[in-house]
């Protein structure tokens, strides 16, 4: 198959056009992953100056709280004053419930309806 000199020209053009092309598309995602890794940078420098100030109070706050445990778990095994039996609170009396109204005796009953007077009295 014999090209003409027409074709070979076109297909060195638009291979040079191809060339062209792909290497300016190389260039632009070179341009994007640039940007992405300056914004990538720029986050890992604020998460980085974010941690420079946590992690010394969070090992400040973890020593307080292992201070506290300790002296906590220290007071448990002594008794302490209030906790001793001769320090131990009375037990106060309670004064007994009154009975229930179903079972006055019928001279409560009787002393309750002679001094009542207001006719609400419920015999039948």
């Amino acid at each position: 198959m014999r090209r003409s000199l027409q074709e070979i020209i076109e297909l060195v053009v638009f291979g040079l056009i191809a060339l062209l092309l792909g290497t300016g598309l190389i260039w632009l995602v070179g341009w994007i992953l640039g940007l992405a890794g300056l914004l990538l940078k720029f986050v890992a420098g604020l998460i980085w100056s974010l941690l420079r100030f946590i992690i010394p109070i969070a090992v400040v706050a973890a020593v307080v709280y292992a201070l506290v445990r300790l002296i906590q778990n220290q007071n448990r095994g002594k008794p302490t004053p209030a906790s001793t039996p001769t320090a131990a609170p009375t037990p106060v009396q309670q004064p007994p419930s009154p009975p229930p109204h179903e079972a006055l005796s019928e001279s409560e009953e009787a002393e309750g309806d002679a001094g009542s007077g207001d006719g609400d009295d419920k015999k039948n």
